[in-house]
């Protein structure tokens, strides 16, 4: 899976399939800063103990030592045999914080203080439960749209007295679609019969069948206005009510303005967001893309990640 973010890839690394268990020969183990001052301390103690032949000096190093050698196999254990049974994350906007939600179980004893880290960003300390399905939520903060796989995550466990650490790295087959960050503005678009034939911001008006929401202009009856979408913080609009032939909403790129691209995808998403809460019928018109009018939280999801992918490398 490749990371993608303005057009640009990260090489393919090798992904891992899921369910996935840590066996002894993914799982690693050494010495941490401590550790090793730890154990150059109980050195000079031995050395010290040989020197002076002295009884108490050489029980107390063994002592330490034990206690050392039982830390390690404890660190070690506590890592061997987690097992990561799924992961999933759900569609952002960029800027937000994208929420991986890893799936894992403890088949025998309870695990304590286990790190989950991806891309450098500050770990999630979890202790495990025995035989019972946790679920571990990694945070990573996004910057711009695309889709974004945020590759090799780091499980990781100082667990008991942090002489040493054991890990081991997974790169799980997931990504998260980052949608364009929406800008605020008039809501614009292009209004398309049934049949097909496009007639601008117009539609046609009627008093059967409700027929969606158009922004406020005065002179409007006030009976129209949309108190709900008011209350909601989206702005004055009208009802408007059709016939057999009632319309559907389009949300065109070419029709935003002559700002940027990056802009202009910002100002769709709005509009895709503030239709979708109208619960009114729209469509998306991009430069060699056109998706058809419909609504639903199907719909709302194929629209914006048709523009988070869209002018990328990679859709």
């Amino acid at each position: 899976m490749t990371k993608l973010f303005k057009g640009k890839t990260a090489p393919a690394r090798k992904v891992d399939t899921l369910p996935l268990s840590f066996n002894r020969h993914r799982v690693y183990i050494l010495p941490t800063a401590y550790g090793l001052l730890f154990l150059l301390i109980l050195l000079a103690m031995l050395l010290g103990s040989i020197n002076y032949n002295n009884n108490l000096g050489f029980l107390l190093v063994f002592l330490l030592g034990s206690i050392t050698l039982v830390s390690m196999i404890h660190t070690y254990r506590n890592l061997l045999g987690i097992k990561i049974l799924s992961v999933s994350a759900k569609p952002v906007f960029a800027g937000k914080t994208a929420l991986f939600k890893f799936l894992v179980r403890s088949e025998s004893s309870h695990r304590r203080a286990i790190g989950f880290t991806m891309e450098k960003m500050h770990s999630e300390i979890e202790n495990i439960s025995a035989k019972t399905d946790e679920t571990v939520a990694v945070k990573i903060q996004t910057r711009f749209r695309g889709i974004f796989s945020p590759g090799r995550m780091t499980v990781w466990s100082r667990y008991p007295l942090g002489l040493f650490k054991t890990w081991t790295v997974v790169t799980p087959d997931v990504s998260c679609v980052i949608y364009p960050k929406p800008v605020a503005g008039p809501f614009r678009f292009a209004g398309r019969q049934q049949g097909g034939e496009s007639e601008g911001n117009s539609v046609q008006q009627g008093a059967d069948d409700f027929a969606g929401l158009k922004q406020y202009q005065p002179g409007d009856p006030a009976s129209r206005i949309s108190w709900k979408s008011l209350s909601r913080g989206l702005g004055v609009f009208t009802k408007e009510f059709s016939g057999a032939g009632s319309a559907s909403v389009m949300l065109d790129y070419d029709a935003v303005g002559d700002s940027g691209m990056e802009h202009k995808l910002s100002r769709l998403t709005d509009m895709v967001i503030k239709a979708h809460n109208m619960n009114a019928e729209y469509g998306l018109m991009l430069p060699g893309r056109t998706i058809a009018p419909d609504k639903g939280d199907r719909h709302k999801h194929a629209c914006l990640k048709a523009l988070a992918v869209f002018g990328l490398n990679e859709q």
